[in-house]
């Protein structure tokens, strides 16, 4: 079970970002329910390079949901090793949501499974 309310709890904010800019507000839209199952896996995997959630859940990760400058056609990327999402202030949820399956359908990662 993906508890992604419990990752949001935990979830800290950088370079601009704060739990009530809009942008943030999508995000946890967006990953809650917008995404199937299979899509939600794969934006786990690319923001911190396991589609399953530990032991102790996903409250347990500490993650950060970085702003990576402002409205842009770049895709969001991460740092999965510090559970860092970097990701642009995007004009709309639409756009948003397009730019993060873009990226997570196209992750490639380490390579190793």
């Amino acid at each position: 079970n993906l508890d992604f309310d419990a990752l949001e709890r935990n979830a800290k904010y950088d370079g601009g970002f704060s739990v009530s800019t809009p942008a943030v507000q999508w995000l946890w839209q967006i990953v809650k329910s917008d995404l199937t199952l299979d899509e939600k896996k794969m934006f786990l995997k690319f923001f911190t390079g396991s589609d399953r959630s530990p032991i102790g859940g996903l409250g347990s990760l500490k993650c950060i949901i970085q702003r990576d400058g402002p409205d842009s056609s770049k895709l969001p990327t991460s740092h999965t090793c510090f559970n860092t999402l970097l990701l642009p202030e995007y004009c709309s949820k639409h756009k948003m949501l397009d730019r993060i399956k873009l990226a997570v359908m196209n992750a490639e990662g380490f390579g190793l499974e």
